[in-house]
């Protein structure tokens, strides 16, 4: 049991650490954002840049911090009826869900990898400004968030099928404070 144990202690915790460095993204948005406020403003001078890099922050963000949404079990879901369940059932929907989930998230990470490679070898470049940026960098993040997405779909399926087969074990979360 040791080794699942140090499996989940470290999934969870680069889930956590991937967690707290997007967070620091926040601050990147607020930034760019005070920047153009005060730029477009009080200066009388927009830039071309700052609403496309806050949106590409965003989306880095927004995608970054599933799986430390996951590792916290912060994702939206409709448990009315699974609440109701007795928990070796509820073990066995959550195998039957992480199970489907990780091979979806598989093909979507195989599309995200062509997707941002492609970006990469034509050069795409955004055409929402006249900044232009290039977007791989942006595009990029996907399948990486995906790769964070299915490491911890993995780790809590592990969780799962322990709980399944009523395998004593500590369950790391209990040692993680969730304050961090």
């Amino acid at each position: 049991m040791s080794k699942i144990n140090r499996y989940l202690r470290f999934q969870d915790g680069l889930s956590d650490w991937v967690g707290r460095v997007t967070a620091w993204l926040t601050l990147g948005i607020i930034g760019v954002l005070l920047y153009e406020v005060v730029a477009r403003y009080v200066l009388n001078a927009p830039t071309v840049w700052g609403h496309e890099l806050a949106t590409m922050f965003f989306g880095a963000l927004s995608i970054l911090a599933g799986s430390y949404t996951l590792r916290h079990q912060s994702h939206v879901r409709s448990d009315v009826i699974y609440r109701l369940l007795p928990f070796r059932m509820q073990a066995l929907c959550d195998v039957i869900v992480f199970s489907l989930g990780i091979l979806v998230l598989s093909v979507f990470f195989t599309m995200a990898v062509e997707f941002a490679h492609r970006s990469w070898l034509i050069g795409e470049y955004s055409n929402r400004s006249i900044w232009r940026p290039a977007l791989w960098p942006i595009k990029a993040t996907i399948p990486i968030a995906v790769g964070l997405l299915i490491l911890q779909s993995v780790a809590e399926l592990v969780r799962a099928i322990v709980r399944l087969l009523g395998i004593p074990y500590d369950d790391p979360r209990d040692d993680i404070s969730d304050a961090d």
